[in-house]
């Protein structure tokens, strides 16, 4: 949304004609939001286009390029412990398309596997229907395994999962494989769907866990997707967990022989609708698991039901987080309390990227971003709400979906291509001191902004919100009813009675309340807004909006004179040449 800011106090609005008076409005509404923003930022021409200013950062933390030229990038997993040679893999990223990429210590790029599968989506991205591909890989150093996951047309057009295995060199891997195996008679039963297909993988243990999505299909009239995510006979909606072989595990829980066409062979935890995130660490499974409105982060059990049937609460059941509304989880990491890619309070701690959704509403309601979980693996609970470590503040289409922890930093996937057409491994780092140009504050969406303090809870905007106690916020009806009330005789009356009050806030702001009885026209309503905003409570006993910080204020307000001055400069210079 685009903002303006706020106009400099005095204006000859009864010297312009009636364009100019639009002009000087226009200017008002547009300004006042950017104290409702905190802080705006123009949009930068393509040919211009720093692609910096597409990220907000936590203070102490910096960001740069690793590596560049993908397609559709979404999943990447690091070689735990790399050769030395500058021409040794360091990591490997999947395109959606079906290319798996491997980036080595110098930071070539180079295609590692291609043309595995066939799949053509009926429309490219950002269609839903282009939800579909190559998604999730995972590595296994001992034996130079690297285990991708993706859904495919058969020959019948009918889209399934499978996952395929790569024999790379033993502990460095290498740049091209040896050979490959297809574990395709585990998923060949199930029918699966785009958006809902199999996602991650990790091996543990010489074990190997998948993650597979409720696939959106239906079994027969009386037994539909949800219930087939519950059903030990689908591998949907569910963990799996087999040997590297591709083999089902004796000690699974519904284990009953050795057939791999045999779904609940394979079953380790069921009830899932699309568990995008997967980590196990020590030996204990989690989960980030999107949900139709909802989503959930959580620790997963073998043998345990996660409920999926359809609703949003039951995305809610058996969760530790549940993010409301929906922020589309997507690959999860953790950083070990021995990592030194960051320092002790950064450590111990889940990452998780959050994608958003570019086809609905919902992209409005959640920052897309990385956000850090700290768990009790003690007490199996949060120990804090999630924090966001990178919000994306960009004007674009945009979708982080894949993270890793790398051994210099933490790793992430944008989806698309930048204003420039450029698409890349980006890499956060750790540095005392350093700021990044656009911290986590400096975002220029009013939206966000309100969420994020809880206005929605009194207000509304653009459809938005619980309506509470609170006026609209949408721009044809809040300067209304500010005037409304700054210009009633009640409100002449109630200040009266705030000027006898002997307390904090209330005969600190005596002189703030006397400035806006004093200032007419639309003065009067900036004035008001300013000292509302610095305390609620200046003239309001009972006002429940937080207090925002005063440097967001006075950057809102410098804007906002400085635009108001270019609005009625341009203005001046249409009117004369317009007499001429």
């Amino acid at each position: 949304m685009e903002v303006k800011g706020l106009p400099a106090a005095a204006s000859p609005v009864s010297d312009m004609n009636r364009y100019g008076s639009i002009i000087y409005k226009a200017g008002v509404f547009v300004s006042l939001f950017v104290i409702l923003a905190v802080h705006s930022r123009p949009c930068p021409a393509v040919e211009n286009h720093d692609w910096r200013g597409d990220w907000g950062l936590r203070e102490d933390f910096d960001i740069a390029i690793d590596t560049e030229g993908y397609h559709f990038p979404v999943s990447i997993a690091f070689v735990p412990d790399p050769g030395s040679g500058p021409r040794d893999p360091l990591y490997f990223v999947t395109e959606l398309r079906g290319k798996v990429k491997v980036v080595t210590n110098d930071r070539s790029v180079y295609t590692f596997a291609e043309d595995i599968f066939r799949f053509k989506p009926v429309q490219e991205l950002p269609s839903q229907s282009g939800e579909g591909g190559l998604t999730g890989i995972c590595l296994d150093p001992v034996h130079g395994y690297v285990f991708i996951t993706f859904a495919y047309e058969d020959d019948n057009k009918v889209l399934r999962n499978n996952v395929v295995r790569f024999q790379s060199e033993p502990g460095t891997f290498s740049l091209e494989p040896r050979s490959m195996l297809a574990f395709t008679d585990i998923f060949y039963g199930s029918v699966t769907g785009v958006s809902h297909q199999i996602g991650p993988c990790q091996v543990y243990n010489d074990t190997l866990y998948v993650g597979v999505g409720d696939g959106y299909t239906v079994i027969n009239d009386e037994q539909d997707r949800n219930n087939t995510s519950r059903s030990i006979d689908s591998v949907l909606g569910k963990i799996l967990r087999m040997t590297l072989d591709g083999k089902p595990l004796e000690s699974n829980p519904y284990y009953v022989d050795g057939d791999m066409k045999k779904a609940r062979n394979y079953v380790w935890t069921k009830g899932l609708r699309n568990p995008f995130g997967l980590k196990v660490v020590n030996g204990r499974v989690f989960v980030a698991d999107n949900g139709p409105s909802v989503d959930r982060f959580t620790e997963v059990r073998e043998g345990e039901d996660y409920l999926w049937d359809g609703t949003n609460w039951s995305i809610g059941a058996n969760s530790v987080q549940v993010f409301s509304p929906a922020t589309g989880v997507t690959q999860l990491d953790y950083i070990p309390e021995d990592g030194m890619i960051f320092p002790e309070e950064y450590r111990g701690r889940f990452y998780l990227a959050l994608c958003g959704f570019p086809n609905t509403q919902v992209i409005r309601d959640a920052d897309r971003g990385i956000v850090g979980l700290r768990y009790g693996f003690g007490d199996n609970e949060m120990l804090s709400p999630p924090d966001y470590l990178l919000k994306y503040r960009g004007e674009g289409l945009q979708m982080i979906v894949g993270l890793a922890a790398g051994p210099d930093g933490l790793y992430f996937l944008p989806l698309y291509p930048d204003a420039e057409g450029r698409s890349y491994v980006l890499k956060i780092g750790y540095e005392k001191g350093r700021r990044h140009p656009y911290g986590l504050e400096n975002f220029r969406d009013a939206f966000g902004f309100m969420k994020g303090r809880g206005c929605f809870t009194c207000h509304t905007f653009e459809g938005h919100g619980l309506g509470g106690d609170g006026p609209s916020l949408d721009k044809a009806s809040l300067i209304a009813v500010i005037e409304n009330r700054i210009t009633s005789p009640e409100y002449s009356g109630s200040v009266s009675e705030l000027d006898k009050i002997d307390r904090e806030p209330f005969s600190i702001y005596r002189e703030a309340r006397r400035e806006v009885l004093e200032t007419q026209g639309l003065d009067k309503v900036r004035t008001w807004i300013k000292y509302r905003i610095m305390e609620p409570r200046f003239d309001s006993p009972q006002a429940r909006m937080p207090k925002l910080k005063y440097r967001y204020l006075v950057y809102s307000f410098g804007l906002g004179f400085l635009l108001s001055f270019l609005l009625v400069g341009c203005y001046s210079v249409f009117r004369k040449k317009v007499r001429r």
